[in-house]
């Protein structure tokens, strides 16, 4: 029999703090020592903390089955930039009961945030004012559905556009979701009014922000609600097809807005690399699909948006449509050379591809087994709880076997 020596505290939560989540849940069984540890508000910040300085890429591949359950799984730790020719098969996806909505389902990412995922379901490829919101912890396997805001007390006659948002508060060390409904008129030409909803996972209860608050006027663009809005220096920023930059600030709960890059261009999506705000935007090259990709080196400073340029070679010549920027979505930063693309191939199947921004080449990250739609996110694990707030927490079927 082995006997586990008496470590301090201290060294065990450092030892405990570099061991991935999947153990973590299985050591709480240990002891009610290791289980308090565990649990401790503390221990999970520092393991966070470790999982967000770790240089291996950890996705998120999201799938809808039927009009009543999504599936997940997560590709841990995959990348090795030394081993181009490392195959990697997807885990077990769990899948969650969501109840039968009666429709096709449309898994839509609002945001991620510190190894959340927010996101809701759609039957029209964009949320809506009534759709639900889900947030969900990837690692853990816990899943929690918001409850319903009250609707607005006056009724307008004409078309709703929303936007969501996720991120965290820390100095109320609160994860919050923004909700604003912009209500236009049948021709979709004037604003008739705009709600504004934060919802506090600390109380799990929204509230409704005062008219004395000034929303911008979002872009109301096609696919704009379908964006996952990024989250960095505690605020919520949006891109918009006129080329402004707006964010939410979540300490303050006051809009302000980045000086945007210098030169316009076809905005593709927003996003964080590598802890820099990025802009990716599209413009067409024979035989090639460019990307332009804009960061802001040091937040909130306009001289420091830097330009670099990605060029997608067409894979298929003249005889297939070619793939253009705009099919291009980025994921995240895979390690310090390499973005992480998710496009659509002229197959209509969703595939992952990795651009090297030093050498200008594209390679197939060696992930076997996705499904053929999904939806992929860049994720760093954590221990953050769900069910500490409303207590409404579930999880997916494989952890209730578990347990």
């Amino acid at each position: 029999m082995v006997v586990m020596p008496n470590l301090p505290v201290d060294i065990t939560k450092e030892i405990l703090s570099r061991l991935p989540v999947k153990s973590l849940l299985r050591f709480r069984c240990v002891s009610k020592l290791w289980r308090c540890l565990i649990s401790d508000s503390y221990f999970i910040t520092l393991h966070l903390n470790r999982s967000k300085e770790k240089k291996q890429a950890s996705l998120v591949i999201i799938t809808n089955d039927d009009d009543s359950s999504i599936s997940y799984t997560m590709v841990e730790e995959v990348n090795n930039s030394s081993c181009h020719n490392k195959f990697i098969d997807l885990p077990f996806l769990t899948r969650i009961e969501l109840g039968n909505c009666g429709r096709k389902l449309d898994v839509i990412g609002l945001g991620l945030c510190n190894g959340l995922l927010c996101f809701s379901l759609s039957r029209f490829g964009c949320i809506c004012f009534n759709d639900p919101i889900y947030l969900l912890n990837p690692a853990t396997r816990e899943l929690k559905e918001l409850p319903p805001h009250s609707s607005p007390t006056e009724l307008y006659q004409g078309e709703r556009f929303t936007w969501v948002g996720f991120g965290f508060d820390p100095m109320s060390r609160d994860y919050k979701v923004v909700k604003i409904v912009y209500t236009y008129n049948c021709g979709g030409s004037t604003i008739l009014r705009s709600d504004f909803w934060v919802y506090s996972l600390n109380s799990d209860k929204w509230r409704k922000l005062g008219d004395d608050i000034p929303v911008p006027k979002l872009d109301m663009i096609s696919d704009a609600s379908r964006r996952t809005l990024p989250v960095i220096n505690s605020a919520i920023h949006w891109m918009l097809c006129s080329w402004k930059i707006y964010l939410f600030d979540l300490v303050h709960e006051v809009f302000r807005e980045l000086p945007p890059p210098p030169e316009k261009g076809w905005y593709i999506d927003l996003l964080v690399m590598g802890g820099c705000l990025s802009v990716f935007c599209y413009t067409r090259k024979l035989y090639s699909s460019l990307v332009e990709m804009w960061v802001m080196k040091e937040y909130g400073v306009k001289e420091s948006w830097t330009k670099q340029l990605i060029v997608f070679n067409y894979p298929y010549g003249w005889k297939y449509k070619p793939v253009h920027g705009w099919d291009y979505k980025p994921v995240e930063l895979w390690n310090d050379d390499e973005i992480l693309f998710q496009y659509n191939d002229n197959n209509k199947k969703n595939k992952l591809v990795l651009y090297n921004t030093r050498s200008k080449t594209e390679r197939n990250p060696g992930i076997h087994g996705l499904p053929t739609m999904f939806k992929a996110f860049g994720h760093a694990e954590s221990l953050v709880m769900l069910k500490s707030a409303g207590g409404n927490g579930r999880k997916g079927k494989e952890e209730e076997d578990d347990d």
